[in-house]
């Protein structure tokens, strides 16, 4: 089978590792292989973000077996992201760096609100309209996602920071289960969910889905006490899964038709949250979904491969949401597309650059609703913390930092944050981005010259029409500066003239 036809997605969760593998036939999608590994990230996490040892060996190892099955598909057709654990960790740069290595593919972090975006993807994708609109309700290791929407798009995806996994080791450190226990747990669950429920309760919602390992573990558990698999979970399920729990008194004693040894040591905290979420959200029945997050992830990758890419409508609609000059936005990016495309091949820019490039033309102004003074730190700002579905934190931050440098003097520091593997290429559309911005600064088309621009490792040559420069004192200068600040990120800017045109007789 042609490697080009198939298309992976991994989810890095705070319980599992999961992967899968799919081929790409008449447009849709059929998975030919899926990888699961129970690695517990969140577990080997301390209170201060520091993972222990033995669960950052594990990870690795995990991740290497991934890089096996995935050797030969191409980069552009594998995504992979990581979930709650990882915006736990305090040095998340530095055990990126391993864990790519040991996969061989980028990792991207995604927040809670893309997460919960995600789940709702996979499982409206895999799920027939029933009608009305869905509440999904995603438990994982770490945090605990919960979705309103009807159609493609979701009106509301929100995370807390609750999973299986964190519930346990909290609530049951030492696997003693009692009555006391497991009503603070729930109780603790119940508070963190009180922010949204207005909310919830005003969407309101049809019919109630459970995505995730966890609820599908209690749906087997559930379907054995009842003996009917209708892959759904009421309420008096719940009841009686808790009292034989608190029966066994310690998390190694619980013996339940249809659990197994791998999820025996985190269903305590999965049951206290999906019993906090269903009090709650006054829920008396949930439906199983077999699909989730992957599912969504494997989707979005297709969507981002045939202009149906979420991140693009996240852009305009905050372009407008923060009201961009559009006229202006768009000279500034066709200058920078035009510049890209004569310098790609010899500085490699990949189509992701040039989208991300594009994208930060959009929104470059967008501090200016916020003030003139310092306008390009407050964009970046929004860009970095603002919820953008569709974006993952490290795109976030690489699309801040081209807003960021646009102008003024360059920080290196703002370049040091990101990821190594993401600091080169910055560095050149830094140095795009910037042209663009100059030349643009009149904002008018007329002062827009033509130009050639040639790339060649750390250098860059541009040349414009001959005495265009004398007429235009101030681009001149500005162009001065340019050349004295790209130093700082290692790149020598030179000017030229445009060679005449030749006309023919």
């Amino acid at each position: 089978m042609p490697e080009r036809q198939l298309y992976a997605a991994i989810d890095l969760g705070s319980n599992s590792f999961h992967m899968l593998v799919a081929r790409r036939e008449h447009d849709e999608l059929r998975v030919i292989d899926r990888i699961k590994d129970m690695v517990r990230l969140v577990g080997g996490l301390d209170d201060d973000g520091r993972l222990d040892s033995e669960t950052r060996q594990r990870a690795l190892a995990s991740l290497a077996r991934f890089g096996q099955r995935i050797a030969g598909i191409p980069q552009h057709q594998i995504r992979t992201v990581g979930t709650q654990a990882f915006r736990q960790l305090a040095n998340p740069a530095s055990f990126l760096v391993v864990a790519e290595t040991a996969l061989s593919c980028p990792i991207d972090i995604i927040g809670g609100r893309e997460e919960a975006r995600l789940v709702y993807l996979g499982v409206s994708q895999g799920t027939a309209p029933a009608g009305g609109r869905r509440l999904i309700v995603d438990i994982g290791g770490g945090s605990t996602e919960l979705v309103i929407g009807e159609g493609e798009q979701p009106d509301l995806a929100e995370s807390i920071p609750t999973g299986c996994v964190s519930v346990t080791r909290r609530g049951f450190p030492d696997g003693r289960i009692t009555a006391k226990r497991w009503q603070r747990a729930v109780e603790a669950v119940g508070e963190a969910l009180l922010d949204i429920r207005a909310d919830c309760r005003r969407l309101g919602w049809q019919q109630a889905v459970g995505s995730s390992g966890t609820l599908r573990a209690i749906e087997t558990m559930a379907a054995g006490r009842r003996g009917v698999d209708d892959a759904c979970i009421e309420r008096s399920d719940l009841d009686d899964l808790r009292q034989r729990i608190l029966r066994a008194g310690h998390i190694d004693r619980i013996e339940l038709p249809g659990l197994s040894n791998r999820r025996r040591p985190v269903i305590v905290g999965g049951l206290a949250v999906l019993e906090a979420v269903m009090d709650t959200l006054d829920i008396e029945r949930i439906q199983v979904s077999p699909f989730a997050l992957r599912e969504g992830l494997l989707h979005d990758l297709i969507g981002r491969l045939t202009h149906r890419d979420p991140r693009a409508r996240t852009v305009t609609a905050m372009a407008e949401r923060y009201q961009c000059d559009a006229h202006q936005a768009a000279r500034v990016r066709d200058w920078t597309l035009t510049a890209a495309e004569q310098v790609a091949e010899a500085w490699r820019l990949s189509l992701a650059h040039t989208e991300m490039l594009e994208w930060a033309c959009q929104l470059h102004e967008l501090g200016l609703s916020i003030a003139h003074d310092r306008h390009a730190r407050h964009g970046a700002y929004v860009i970095e913390h603002a919820d953008m579905a569709g974006f993952t934190r490290q795109e976030q931050q690489f699309m801040a930092a081209l807003v960021c440098l646009q102008r003024g003097r360059i920080e290196p520091s703002v370049i040091r944050q990101l990821p190594g593997r993401l600091q080169h290429p910055l560095c050149r559309l830094v140095a795009i981005m910037r042209l663009a911005v100059a030349f643009a600064r009149s904002r008018r088309d007329s002062d827009m010259p033509d130009f050639a621009l040639f790339g060649d490792d750390n250098r860059l040559r541009l040349d414009l029409p001959r005495g265009w420069l004398q007429v235009h004192p101030l681009t001149r200068r500005s162009l001065g500066f340019q050349q004295r600040q790209l130093r700082h990120i290692d790149i020598h800017l030179t000017l030229g003239e445009l060679a005449p045109v030749k006309h023919l007789l």
